[in-house]
């Protein structure tokens, strides 16, 4: 399905259709701009080199470039049930991570413009051939997404490119769209934006992994970007450490947050920084797709979304505090070599297919709010605290510009809870530890008082940019 939409945008693009008559390049990367015509040719050269290498289970190390967006549209003509790799990982960690799902091999992508891939082979006992009941057809191909694993190892969740697509959304305002892929290549937020940006022929800017604030601020501007997906702790990085002169100069329309809790106070920076841009949060997962949309400006969705299933037609509901999930939006199912140590948990009064994403929710009234990854939780001497809570007591402080709150590990309660913090620039740090600790005490249950508070210059992101609560 995506070969056929590539083929439907940019074969008839290249021949000059009136229906497309838009001229903006689809992709800008880091060597400069990429034609519909030079686009064709590197899908084409793709399948080429690959031609014999049909109907099989390929690892792609994905590159957020032009070589990246061309192996992905070819795999679809291939036949390949492909497996989406982090283009960061190491020779051996994506070596593993081929032979733990008895993959054909995997593909390392070129380091240069004019590079080619190059094929690893993983599966001396088994060819790597499709799963029976399987086909090899090329409408048969697939999409695996290996999940960030911040709950166990990474699951491989199976998707079809036509479950992909379904939640893509037809511009039909007939601005055209200039995307920044903020969201790496390889995860499901990733692969939407491309999706988005592809379906409705516009521009997608793909920024190196390694970008800094200041770096995608540029290629908004000098790109005329008007509309960017990212989670909310990528938003926060670029509020607090890009030129904000620059930032506003930015032409952004559509702001996307999704991945993480969005909370009121960014909202609002948001508001404040990009006036006249449209701001919806997004729900979605790997396994489960895109579930819903809101865009009235407040933190959580409706609680009218549990009654009735939501526009994007997913029902949910609460059970045990936990939100379960129905989608048609979701994977074909987890890969055999790739599923979780233990299934999703199934509502027992219910059928299987309710979804146990692990997102704590509270209702409030007419409103249903996030509290954070039951997995996130710290354990202290047998109490419970939820990260998100500590820091958004942390916030309120003056002078606190970004905080992570995570567990640390106690010899004596188990955990302990930990917090780095990013200062305001020339703030006193020992008195703002001092008015930290005074204000969490105030509003905190002694057990989720900071016990161990450590000032950084900027807090890291995980691989999907949001913010990692590892135990240390």
């Amino acid at each position: 399905m995506l070969f056929e939409v590539f083929n439907r945008v940019f074969n008839s693009a290249c021949t000059g259709a009136a229906s497309t008559s838009n001229t903006d390049p689809p992709l800008i990367d880091e060597w400069g701009e990429v034609d519909a015509t030079t686009f064709r040719d590197l899908v084409a050269a793709f399948e080429q080199q690959y031609r014999e290498v049909c109907g099989k289970r390929i690892g792609l190390q994905l590159p957020a470039n032009r070589h990246g967006m061309a192996a992905l549209v070819a795999a679809d003509q291939l036949g390949w049930n492909v497996f989406l790799i982090d283009e960061l990982l190491d020779e051996d960690s994506c070596d593993q991570i081929s032979r733990s799902l008895q993959l054909y091999g995997w593909l390392s992508p070129p380091s240069a413009l004019d590079g080619t891939w190059r094929i690893h082979s993983t599966a001396p006992s088994a060819d790597g051939a499709i799963p029976k009941g399987e086909s090899s057809n090329t409408a048969a191909s697939s999409v695996t997404i290996l999940t960030s694993g911040t709950e166990g190892r990474p699951k491989a969740a199976r998707h079809t490119w036509e479950s992909l697509m379904r939640p893509v959304r037809c511009n039909k305002d007939g601005h055209l769209q200039r995307w920044l892929l903020a969201y790496r290549p390889h995860l499901y937020a990733g692969l939407q934006v491309i999706l988005q940006s592809l379906r409705n022929r516009g521009t997608l800017v793909l920024p190196p992994a390694a970008a800094t604030a200041d770096e995608v601020v540029e290629l908004l501007v000098r790109h005329r970007v008007n509309s960017v997906s990212a989670t909310p702790s990528y938003w926060r990085r670029l509020l607090l450490f890009a030129d904000r002169t620059k930032l506003e100069q930015a032409p952004i329309a559509q702001i996307t947050i999704g991945g993480e809790i969005v909370d009121d106070a960014l909202l609002g920076s948001l508001r404040a920084t990009f006036p006249a841009a449209r701001i919806v949060h997004i729900y979605a997962t790997t396994e489960l797709g895109r579930c819903f949309a809101v865009s009235d400006g407040r933190a959580g969705f409706p609680a009218a979304f549990l009654e009735n299933a939501t526009p994007d037609g997913v029902e949910m509901r609460i059970i045990n505090g936990v939100l379960a999930v129905r989608s048609g939006n979701a994977m074909a199912g987890y890969d055999p070599h790739g599923a979780p140590d233990s299934p999703a948990e199934p509502d027992s009064a219910t059928e299987s297919a309710w979804f146990l994403t692990g997102d704590l929710v509270e209702q409030r009234e007419d409103r249903v709010y996030f509290l954070g990854r039951r997995g996130d939780l710290i354990n202290v001497g047998g109490n419970k605290v939820r990260p998100l809570a500590v820091e958004s007591v942390v916030r309120k402080v003056p002078q606190v510009a970004d905080v992570r709150v995570f567990p640390k590990s106690s010899s004596i309660a188990g955990q302990l809870v930990a917090c780095q913090i990013v200062a305001a620039h020339n703030a006193d740090r020992d008195a703002l530890r001092a008015e930290v600790v005074q204000r969490c005490q105030q509003e905190l249950p002694h057990f989720a008082v900071p016990r161990w508070i450590e000032f950084v210059e900027q807090i890291d992101l995980s691989a999907a940019g949001k913010t990692q609560r590892h135990q240390q």
